[in-house]
């Protein structure tokens, strides 16, 4: 059995945002796994290796990365309860003012992070694909989330999903790269606030 993996984007009301900014804060964990994170880069030992189907398949150190990122959402009754009461919100928005990315067995945010790197991911809002922004916050973030998506990084994020097991990825990757910019600017545009949930089915 398998399991589906969501992030969940969408714009919401300014005074929403500002009651729960502090629900996806960074874990003191971070600096340390951050740092973990860099140190293998820099050893340049083999993260995916490229099948001949055309797949993946996940090295040691992609094992430790995957196992890392789950550790990054946060976990307990209060995450949990703050997760569905976002996405009842989210459900909501305008079509196009929400992104719902998924895929079968894998993180959609992970594929992303992976494509990015420690550094890009450090300069994301919130942690582990999870955060709120007020309207001041997205003002602030929405320029460096543009900047940090419009880098070339679709074809790792499309080799880590792979390497979970997702068989069509191609429109997973797309959106993962589209789709968080295309939120923001709308919540900009309407003065408001901006979310992102992480979920598992």
């Amino acid at each position: 059995m398998g399991f589906h993996g969501y992030w969940v984007l969408g714009v919401v009301p300014d005074e929403v945002a500002a009651g729960i900014a502090d629900w996806a804060r960074r874990p003191a964990t971070a600096v340390g796994e951050l740092a973990w994170w860099r140190d293998r880069l820099a050893a340049r030992t083999e993260w995916l290796r490229r099948l001949p189907d055309g797949g993946a398949r996940r090295g040691a150190d992609a094992v430790v990365l995957a196992e890392m990122f789950v550790g990054w959402r946060g976990d307990g009754d209060r995450a949990e309860q703050a997760r569905w009461e976002l996405l009842g919100r989210l459900e909501e928005c305008a079509e196009e003012e929400r992104c719902t990315i998924g895929a079968s067995r894998a993180y959609p945010f992970d594929a992303l992070a992976f494509a990015l790197g420690p550094e890009a991911v450090e300069r994301l809002p919130g942690w582990g694909g999870e955060f709120v922004l007020d309207a001041a916050g997205v003002r602030e973030y929405r320029p460096v989330v543009e900047a940090l998506l419009g880098r070339p990084g679709t074809e790792q994020a499309g080799a880590w999903l792979s390497s979970m097991g997702n068989e069509d990825g191609a429109g997973t990757v797309a959106e993962l790269f589209a789709g968080p910019v295309r939120v923001l600017r709308a919540a900009e545009r309407a003065g408001a606030g901006a979310v992102g949930v992480a979920l598992e089915f």
